[in-house]
């Protein structure tokens, strides 16, 4: 019989692409005529949904006129399923098996917490991927699904739980500070020339990289003791990660997160050109939903996160910021 949405159906057979969704009855229908067919009886049906037969007999005309069949003979004392009916029956009974086995799945207390993390490329390839194969095998009852992105995050729109955004205001969300981590100069080793620092020659003849989210350089070179024309000229990069890949190129220095050097100053694949380091308003901050951050599955990976910063930061030897360099006044 054909369907009541007058939709046209493709080669396969399937609703054509673009075509509106074939209209349904409430799933509560479904439910009623499953019971009475299951009994063979509107009255069982009844007793077991907890209402009268009458409403029982109601519901299942208001299908059969939904979907223009007859789904039951009403005989004298007992109900029977038509070829129809019966056909339906056996279908409804699947999809409502997979419906309740769905419900039952994703409401369990025992499966494992799937927690979307979205974090700016440079800190989620080079702070936070190196970490997530411990945090796993340490938490089994949470599963991480990490998506690199630097959009602006909306929890009530976004598939989204937890986030890690730099910046100082996130106005309608719970901000944890990642941690207050020293930003220092970092270039490749043989920029050091076999010294310990950068010299001020070299300082003023290489390229200068940064990003967007610009750390004033003024405060650097205040700390450490250089004039405001001692920098190299300016690069500007729209991504933290591709500028740090420069810089180990040899391509110029930079001034950077302690987060996002040093596991590569701990390789030697970068150096600390100069000891000075400073720490600034701005910094990486933890992100959740106000109403939802407290969930376990997310909580856990909030205070993990908060806790492998702290470890991160302890591990910085953090210089006087009135070390000079090479050749700057005393």
């Amino acid at each position: 019989m054909a369907g009541l949405s007058g939709g046209s159906s493709g080669a396969d057979g399937g609703p054509e692409r673009g075509a509106p969704s074939p209209r349904l009855p409430p799933l509560n229908l479904f439910r009623v005529f499953e019971a009475a067919a299951r009994h063979a009886s509107f009255r069982l049906a009844a007793e077991e949904l907890c209402v009268t037969p009458s409403a029982v007999s109601q519901q299942i005309r208001h299908l059969e006129e939904f979907l223009e069949i007859r789904l039951f003979r009403r005989l004298t004392r007992r109900v029977e399923l038509t070829r129809e009916g019966a056909e339906l029956a056996g279908q409804v009974r699947e999809a409502l098996f997979i419906l309740t086995s769905a419900c039952a799945q994703v409401s369990d207390p025992d499966k494992p917490a799937v927690v979307t993390i979205s974090a700016t490329p440079a800190i989620a390839m080079r702070w936070l991927t190196p970490r997530l194969r411990d945090f796993m095998a340490r938490e089994e009852r949470v599963k991480i699904t990490l998506l690199a992105s630097d959009e602006p995050v909306d929890f009530a729109r976004q598939d989204v739980d937890v986030a890690i955004r730099w910046g100082a205001d996130f106005p309608g969300m719970r901000a944890e500070l990642l941690g207050s981590e020293p930003h220092c100069l970092v270039c490749a080793p043989e920029l050091l020339e076999g010294g310990e620092r950068i010299s001020r020659r070299r300082l003023a003849s290489v390229p200068f990289l940064h990003v967007r989210q610009f750390i004033p350089m003024t405060y650097w070179l205040e700390s450490a003791g250089l004039p405001l024309d001692a920098l190299g000229p300016r690069q500007l990069y729209n991504d933290a990660a591709l500028m740090l890949e420069a810089v180990a190129h040899g391509q110029g220095i930079c001034l950077a997160s302690h987060f996002l050097v040093e596991r590569d100053i701990r390789s030697g694949r970068l150096a600390r050109a100069h000891p000075t380091a400073i720490r600034v308003d701005e910094g990486y901050h933890v992100l959740s939903s106000p109403e939802l951050g407290d969930k376990p599955g997310i909580r856990a990976v909030r205070e993990w996160l908060l806790a492998e910063a702290a470890e991160s930061i302890s591990r910085h030897d953090l210089a006087p910021a009135s070390a000079p360099l090479d050749g700057a006044p005393e």
